[in-house]
């Protein structure tokens, strides 16, 4: 989880579906006090990594507040060649084979999209956060916020397959310590495109 609201032990679970109503994997939401109390969240004391295994990159998606440093580390016997042409960080490093591994700092919010030069299918997320509280939703398409400050708050949920680049709305949502709070969320993801039919 990536935040910067201090803990007063208010819970919060949030649930994210697609249109369909089925549990939604690798969600982003992110929950900010309406009263403006958001910080910019703490930088890990630690490099966060992300793995290249059998041409993939693991995870799909990861969650880091701004300033982050994460280790790209390749478990494949053959090299890879990272890039992004995001706004927020563009970059490109080349790492050779097994067990090496290159740093990069995330120093903007934003979205970061991870390919690879050498192979196309490979590709993956990263959800660089400012304020407020940011979590990804587990494959039940859980997110859960153990530790809010008591008060208002605005959530907001990001996917990689939406089907708007527009901003969603918030869904608003009080917590306080002395309950567990549960809120749903729905997201309208992209049609996937169907495979043209080869012709003989």
């Amino acid at each position: 989880m990536s935040g910067s609201l201090e803990a007063s032990g208010a819970q919060l679970t949030v649930t994210v579906r697609n249109a369909d109503g089925a549990p939604l994997a690798d969600a982003v939401v992110t929950a900010r006090m309406m009263n403006g109390a958001t910080r910019q969240a703490p930088i890990p004391a630690k490099p966060l990594h992300i793995n290249q295994h059998n041409t993939a990159y693991i995870p799909f998606v990861t969650v880091i507040p701004s300033g982050t440093a994460a280790t790209f580390v390749n478990s494949d016997l053959w090299g890879h060649h990272v890039y992004s042409f995001s706004k927020s960080k563009r970059f490109e490093v080349t790492i050779a084979g097994e067990t090496e591994s290159k740093q990069v700092v995330f120093d903007k919010p934003g979205i970061v999209v991870i390919g690879c030069n050498i192979h196309d299918r490979m590709l993956a997320y990263i959800y660089v956060s400012g304020d407020g509280v940011s979590a990804k939703s587990d494959k039940t398409g859980v997110v859960r916020f153990p530790t809010l400050k008591d008060g208002a708050y605005n959530l907001t949920a990001w996917h990689p397959l939406l089907a708007s680049k527009r901003k969603q709305p918030a869904v608003e949502v009080s917590v306080n310590n002395e309950k567990v709070t549960d809120r749903e969320i729905v997201l309208k993801l992209k049609r996937p495109k169907k495979k043209k039919k080869k012709r003989y």
